[in-house]
């Protein structure tokens, strides 16, 4: 069982694509202190790679340093979804959180219950589900072909169905917590309306690199909430960068 589990972990985890050549000219970049270009060119490996967690953090890095702190986060977001037991990319990602006001890790949780419970990604969270569903599903079936083992197949029939239900009820636990239509808001002073509109009052100053909830869209204009604050509102869609 534990070979399985960790054969099934390396397959759901993020592929690490094999360095382009111009990635070490990426890092020369920004190791000269050129951010601006750094971030240019690591956007472009990331666009050719986007299921690279050192990619996405590399891009981070570099946006971070020329002061673009919302697509920082963004960058930092999409690592932490594909690699979430990368401590670097979990310590980068809280910082710039902080740098907005908002904290990594909810109010009121221990961070080490935190880490456990966003230690799996989405991604792998959802090939253990349903790979125990399928294991559930195929245990029933054979023991009511086969009545004679019937009694020796149930007791790992209810166990698969009850690790199924564990994985199903983590996965959807952690879509609430982090979903997946999330975004970040990238300019620097984004105002939250009552209305898709300007002609509609602004309720709140949403601070750059602030995670939000993208609920719908109407236009030019989505309709958000704050993850942090829980406040409703609509805002340009030129303000938000979606994760996914």
């Amino acid at each position: 069982m534990t070979a399985l589990l960790a054969a099934l972990l390396a397959l759901a985890a993020p592929a690490r694509a094999a360095a382009p050549p111009d990635l070490a000219a990426a890092r020369g970049l920004y190791d000269a202190g050129r951010y601006d270009e750094a971030a240019a060119a690591f956007e472009s490996l990331a666009a050719a790679a986007p299921r690279d967690a050192a990619l996405q953090y590399d891009l981070g890095a570099a946006l971070f340093k020329a002061g673009r702190l919302g697509r920082a986060t963004a960058s930092f977001e999409r690592a932490f979804a594909l690699d979430p037991r990368d401590s670097d990319v979990r310590e980068n990602l809280a910082f710039a959180l902080r740098r907005a006001g908002e904290d990594l890790v909810p109010p009121g949780t221990p961070p080490a219950l935190f880490w456990l419970f966003t230690a799996l990604s989405e991604r792998e969270l959802a090939g253990l589900h349903w790979l125990c569903a399928w294991a559930a599903l195929l245990l029933a079936a054979a023991a009511f072909a086969a009545p004679r083992r019937r009694e020796a197949l149930a007791p790992w029939a209810a166990g698969a169905a009850a690790v199924w239900l564990f994985f199903g009820l983590w996965w959807l636990g952690l879509r609430s917590v982090l979903p997946p239509s999330r975004g970040v808001v990238v300019a620097a002073k984004a105002e939250l309306r009552h209305g898709p509109g300007e002609t509609f009052g602004v309720a709140f100053i949403v601070p750059e690199g602030r995670r939000v909830r993208v609920l719908g869209a109407s236009g030019a204009w989505l309709e958000i909430g704050l993850l942090k604050e829980g406040a409703r509102g609509w805002i340009a869609a030129s303000s938000v960068e979606r994760l996914f």
